[in-house]
């Protein structure tokens, strides 16, 4: 069975730049069935918390969240870790960009994995950007797919 991934986000303004959620949208688009995939905003982290344990409670779902300061992973070790989950039987996969201000204690504490996409500081649109890649990046490696060539 597929892994499927939501990518959330949490903007408290207006929606997400145009162009930029475009091309997030065409990345997401992109994974197949292998690996589908699709966009969340949250208002607050709040309502990303409650969402998250709503769907937890409809079992085999995983929570990660990008994280300043968590461990990066390379995007091999970033595609071993979902292959691990979905053959670990998670069936559902949130990965979360946080606030401006980060995550707090309590959402961290409440994450599976943390993980960080960078050591630098982003804007939040090109976080999600980098993300949404990351798992089209992650797809075609676990279908064998020749995108991916290692660098």
């Amino acid at each position: 069975m597929a892994l499927q991934i939501s990518l959330t986000s949490i903007r408290p303004g207006a929606g997400h730049d145009a162009a930029v959620e475009n091309m997030v949208l065409k990345y997401l688009q992109r994974c197949g069935r292998e690996l589908p995939a699709v966009a969340k905003v949250f208002r607050t982290e709040k309502q990303f918390r409650e969402w998250a344990a709503e769907e937890r409670k409809a079992g085999a779902t995983a929570v990660w969240l990008a994280d300043v300061g968590a461990k990066a992973f390379t995007t091999e070790a970033f595609a071993e870790k979902l292959r691990a989950a979905r053959d670990g039987g998670i069936r559902h996969l949130a990965l979360g960009i946080g606030p401006a201000d980060g995550w707090s204690e309590a959402a961290r504490s409440e994450a599976d994995l943390r993980f960080s996409l960078s050591a630098m500081t982003m804007p939040h649109e090109v976080a999600r950007l980098v993300l949404a890649e990351q798992i089209y990046r992650v797809a075609t490696i676990l279908q064998g797919h020749p995108y991916h060539t290692g660098h």
